[in-house]
């Protein structure tokens, strides 16, 4: 009877000291999995340069990479890269990031990148090169510097907006990239509605104007974050809005809240909220 008593109590233990070991994996795991490009500031120059030795490394601010031919307005979705100087890069996250951090850096936020640099250069944006991103952490920055102008109308409680930006350009000036002007209208090439691209292009009319319309998608942690870009012609100019939308999984929130996050995403009419922008950039 001693003998199986032992035997339990030694079979106890075992289980005690697994759980125990399981549980010390799963809590320094959960600590590694938040520190991420939000909370990264808190990194100490020296763990980086351990942790990053022998990468390209390079600080600067967070742009759309800005066109070769400075004369021409840019109706391009933003192209992510980062400025160091009158260096311009481009950033390639990498595609295991289920943080998609780039997605969560606002344009003119300084942060500081390492990784592989590819030496290449593109026929249409200023660039030395790609940078594989291999780690990020953010900079201090002034939030006055940010471009971050997201009007009052940009508000839901399930979907968030950022890098909003407006231009407004002369017509006669305005490029043939992914839309152009065509007998004084904005005139695109659409995407078939079953394609598989990542950019997704449609035309649209609201209001007596006619809209081209470019999105692109990428998913990450339980959020898809797309890139808006809306182009129309009114009189001779081009006005063209950008901004990036991140929308949450409705299905990762209790029953109450889905309900509310689904009717949201339905009733949610984002081109007549663009096309409200428009209107009042023009009054």
């Amino acid at each position: 009877m001693k003998k199986e008593v032992k035997l339990v109590v030694l079979a106890i233990s075992i289980i005690l000291a697994f759980t125990l070991i399981f549980f010390l994996v799963n809590k320094s795991q959960e600590e590694l999995a938040e520190n991420d490009i939000e909370d990264s500031s808190a990194i100490s120059l020296d763990n980086w340069n351990k942790t990053h030795n022998g990468l390209f490394a390079v600080s600067g601010e967070f742009v759309c990479l800005p066109l070769k031919d400075e004369s021409k307005p840019h109706d391009d979705l933003c192209v992510f890269g980062l400025k160091d100087g009158d260096n311009y890069y481009r950033i390639l996250a990498p595609s295991e990031d289920e943080n998609n951090f780039v997605n969560k850096i606002q344009k003119g936020q300084k942060i500081e990148l390492s990784g592989n640099l590819i030496e290449e250069e593109s026929e249409m944006y200023k660039m030395l090169g790609t940078i594989e991103v291999v780690g990020a952490r953010f900079l201090e920055t002034d939030k006055e510097d940010m471009e971050n102008s997201l009007p009052d109308s940009f508000k839901a409680d399930y979907i968030s907006f950022s890098n909003y930006n407006l231009g407004v350009h002369l017509a006669s000036n305005y490029p043939h990239l992914e839309s152009w002007v065509e007998n004084g209208e904005i005139e695109c090439q659409e995407t078939p509605l079953e394609s598989s691209l990542p950019l997704r292009i449609r035309k649209r009319e609201l209001n007596g104007r006619k809209y081209c319309i470019a999105a692109s998608s990428e998913g990450a942690a339980g959020s898809v974050f797309t890139q808006h870009s809306y182009s129309t012609v009114v009189e001779d100019k081009v006005y063209v809005l950008n901004f990036l939308a991140r929308y949450v999984n409705c299905g990762n929130y209790p029953e109450e809240e889905l309900v509310e996050c689904d009717t949201e995403r339905r009733s949610f009419d984002l081109d007549s909220l663009v096309d409200e922008e428009i209107e009042r950039t023009i009054r």
